[in-house]
């Protein structure tokens, strides 16, 4: 998948920084990389494919450069990032919240665990699964008391 290319070159860029490399290519690199990485999360956003679009968007975020230079030429600054994951956040909590409300309980918990995914400390994504497992446990219960 193109966005996993993406990705691996911003991590093999991360692995090369401070070594003999020379800075300035890494830095093109990482623009490209970076820059096309969010071109794609916002196409995958449009799509309505929001964990794949937050895990890109992540990535960027934890590699945003300390460079005020390299930081003016990445096609989104720290705050639009953060906008846009809480944007892909929310449109997933909803989807598990309806699919929950519809008593798609498993499908419920795959929606919020897609958010756990970026976002391991998110605590209402982490409530509502703990929430749901709790009643999918107890309606297994009474079911097979019956």
């Amino acid at each position: 998948m193109i966005e996993q290319d993406y990705l691996g070159t911003i991590k093999l860029i991360q692995n090369k920084i401070g070594t003999s490399i020379d800075e300035q290519l890494l830095a093109e690199e990482y623009l490209l990389a970076a820059n096309n990485c969010l071109d794609q999360a916002s196409t995958l956003m449009e799509q309505g494919h929001y964990q794949k679009a937050a895990l890109l968007l992540k990535v960027v975020q934890d590699s945003y450069p300390q460079d005020l230079k390299l930081q003016q030429q990445v096609s989104a600054s720290p705050a639009q990032l953060r906008d846009k994951i809480n944007i892909c956040t929310e449109k997933l909590m909803e989807a598990g919240l309806a699919a929950y409300r519809s008593g798609e309980f498993a499908t419920a918990i795959d929606v919020w665990e897609q958010v756990l995914a970026f976002n391991p400390n998110h605590q209402a994504a982490q409530n509502s699964v703990q929430t749901t497992q709790l009643q999918l446990s107890n309606l297994e219960s009474m079911n097979s008391k019956n």
